[in-house]
């Protein structure tokens, strides 16, 4: 359990603005080689690739942490060489940089303070070892002014591949702990640096270790109860069922309040170990000029909940909620649960 997660395997965007459309919070994402979407770690997967020092992406969490989680898959297509800061996780209290995990051109990761130019706390070296290659990591990191430290663990090991020293100063700033994240990249490479599978989770306290982790993008596959209308096809969930969003190419619409759609998902081809968390998104927008309001559902067995409640324009803009648990039944999810749940959107007013 933690206090907050988020997470992204970026296979849901046509476009890499597609991204700060209310899922991310923010970001510098310019087209014209700025940054890419290209295939992902895993088959049929999508992955974000950065290759301007303007590059970012950042979210808030509203949550103040002192322990924090990041997994993240990455894949360096450069040679192993050099000193020069990469792409790094910046750590921050509101505006104010805590420290940084940066990922070196030869391979090493660095724990620095405050910025990711900030002096070096703590060198992983050796962290990436092989070119053009995937490697996840899950970095553990400890916000405090005398006790904060970075712990990483490698392609889904089970104890440390690194550990650093426990007295380190990890909190430059007044508080003892972070409540926003930045992805960015310090120095433009001559080729893409790829990211994808991120994970974030932050506790007061403590944050379970989840190992080698896949985020999976599973798509409605027919109608379970529908009271929106579609564009086109047979069934409403033809609409929607795309890997990638598609606009106004087909949809479902709705304009009274109350009305909602659940979908069934197409299951996960292999059973996982463990899910993490589930999180449920949709892509919305209003095609008029009064105000209009929605949210995504998600139903497990006979328990729906909502994502908060957003305010539409007539642009289109993500909704979405995470869940650390089945709604049903308060526990950990399980496979079984993870294949039978249903979704869709909600006009709310």
């Amino acid at each position: 359990m933690c206090a907050w997660a988020f997470g992204d395997s970026f296979d849901c965007y046509a476009l890499p603005a597609d991204a700060i459309a209310g899922y991310w919070d923010s970001g510098s994402l310019t087209g014209g080689g700025g940054v890419t979407l290209a295939a992902g770690r895993f088959a049929g997967g999508q992955c974000m690739q950065f290759v301007s020092s303007s590059n970012t992406l950042v979210k808030a969490s509203g949550v103040n942490d002192a322990v924090h989680h990041i997994f993240i898959a990455v894949r360096d297509p450069l040679a192993l060489t050099g000193t020069s800061a990469m792409l790094n996780l910046q750590l921050a209290d509101g505006v104010t940089p805590q420290c940084s995990i940066v990922f070196r051109s030869d391979g090493a990761m660095l724990l620095t303070s405050g910025l990711p130019t900030g002096t070096t706390l703590a060198t992983y070296t050796g962290a990436i070892t092989v070119q053009s290659a995937w490697t996840s990591f899950e970095i553990e990191v400890l916000i405090s002014p005398t006790a904060g430290y970075m712990n990483v663990r490698k392609n889904g090991n089970t104890v440390n591949d690194f550990t650093s020293a426990t007295n380190l100063n990890t909190r430059p700033g007044a508080n003892n702990y972070a409540n926003k994240l930045t992805v960015g990249i310090q120095t433009t490479p001559s080729t893409n640096w790829a990211f994808d599978d991120l994970l974030w989770r932050s506790d007061a306290a403590s944050v379970p270790w989840v190992g080698d982790i896949r985020c999976i993008a599973r798509m409605p596959v027919s109608d379970a109860s529908v009271t929106f209308t579609r564009t086109a096809g047979a069934t409403n969930a033809s609409c929607v069922d795309e890997p990638q969003q598609n606009a106004l190419t087909d949809y479902v619409f709705d304009a009274v309040a109350g009305d909602a759609d659940f979908y069934n998902i197409g299951t996960i081809a292999s059973t996982p170990l463990a899910t993490v968390a589930v999180t449920t998104r949709a892509f919305m927008s209003k095609s008029d000029a009064g105000a209009r309001t929605g949210a995504v559902q998600i139903k497990s067995g006979g328990t729906t909940v909502a994502s908060p409640t957003l305010a539409l324009a007539t642009t289109f803009g993500w909704t979405w909620r995470t869940d650390t648990t089945d709604p049903a039944t308060g526990a950990a999810w399980t496979a079984a649960a993870v294949n039978t749940v249903q979704c869709g959107p909600k006009t709310v007013a």
